[in-house]
């Protein structure tokens, strides 16, 4: 079966200027699909598009529903064509007590989304830390109080252990962020002497000397966004695993050197650039760059660069983002090219 190319032309302001691009719908789009519990927008969009930031493009929020950005299990959604365009939208309504389906796994993101997990250096220095315990223990856990090196107001606390720095170059200066991993929650017993004394509520790993507290905010439902394109010709680097993993695969948490200020938000996708080997040498002679002597050949040609997976926006910071690896044909590693999905 043909896949179904349909050419959107969008226009800006009256002005005479297009953006064309083709929307693909895969080979077995459905013409009706129910919801189901366990779904995410992303899955959805998988369904329906081969290239899912293409989402906004098809879906069509129904201005009859109170929300109409709102999918719930139970929903039947409706693939129609209008004026030679397919739009999808509510065809029925599902259950709607219960949570709208998340753009992805609650269970994978609920951390990265519940507390922060990227900080500026300089935050990370000022935060209190902890001390110990008086029996000198190298690792705390809830049998003994402990104490950190401030005087304190909050009643309840999260502990944090950095894991990587990320480095990114502006201009004459660089800018770090410190990856944090939640590993505990303490609440405060007493201030003795410009410290606090502390007793752990709850932990995931023993609470080591030199780890970091923040204050607890409460815990965050989470965003619901669709996946969309980034902005036209944006580009950067997949700087590394939130937590230092040499490579990473579905669903792990990735580091990238463009954020808020980027215009890069919450449900942009990014495709994953894995540029190819280059070739000198002349016509029918040509040879690997890495197998060529010193020797001066005069042409080099690159072979292109291919995209290898696709990255979803979860949360972003002025200068970096945190991205889910909604798509990947190998094993990803650190410093890998992202461009936005549509100009690779």
């Amino acid at each position: 079966m043909f896949k179904k190319l349909i050419i959107i032309v969008c226009s800006a302001m009256a002005l005479p200027v297009f953006n064309v691009f083709s929307l693909a719908l895969t080979d077995d789009a459905p013409a009706t699909y129910t919801v189901k519990k366990g779904d995410t927008l992303w899955d959805i969009a998988g369904v329906y598009l081969d290239a899912p930031w293409q989402w906004s493009s098809l879906w069509r929020q129904n201005p009859s529903i109170a929300n109409p950005h709102l999918i719930y299990p139970g929903d039947t959604l409706q693939l129609k064509w209008e004026n030679g365009q397919p739009i999808l939208t509510h065809a029925t309504n599902g259950d709607l007590s219960v949570a709208p389906i998340a753009s992805t796994p609650a269970s994978v993101l609920r951390q990265y989304l519940t507390y922060d997990t990227l900080m500026g250096v300089a935050e990370v220095d000022l935060a209190p830390r902890v001390l110990g315990n008086h029996e000198g223990w190298s690792y705390i856990s809830k049998r003994a109080p402990f104490y950190i090196d401030a005087a304190v107001e909050n009643d309840s606390w999260f502990i944090y252990r950095k894991v990587e720095t990320f480095d990114r170059a502006m201009d004459e200066t660089s800018i770090q962020m410190v990856s944090l991993k939640k590993v505990a929650e303490a609440k405060l017993v007493k201030v003795v002497d410009g410290m606090s004394e502390m007793m752990l509520t709850q932990q995931s790993q023993e609470v080591r000397p030199n780890d970091i507290l923040l204050p607890s905010l409460g815990a965050k439902t989470g965003e619901i966004f669709h996946p969309s394109m980034a902005p036209d010709g944006l580009s950067g680097q997949m700087v590394g695993h939130l937590y230092g993993s040499k490579y990473v695969g579905l669903r792990q948490i990735v580091v990238v050197d463009r954020g808020n200020e980027d215009g890069l938000k919450p449900g942009h996708v990014l495709s994953v650039m894995q540029e190819s080997a280059a070739l000198r040498g002349k016509k029918g002679a040509m040879r690997y760059e890495k197998d060529v002597d010193n020797a001066p050949d005069p042409v080099v040609k690159a072979l292109p660069s291919r995209s290898i997976g696709q990255l979803l926006v979860i949360r972003s910071y002025p200068h970096f983002s945190l991205a889910m690896v909604a798509d990947a044909d190998q094993p990803l590693s650190s410093n890998m090219p992202v461009v936005a999905s549509g100009s690779s």
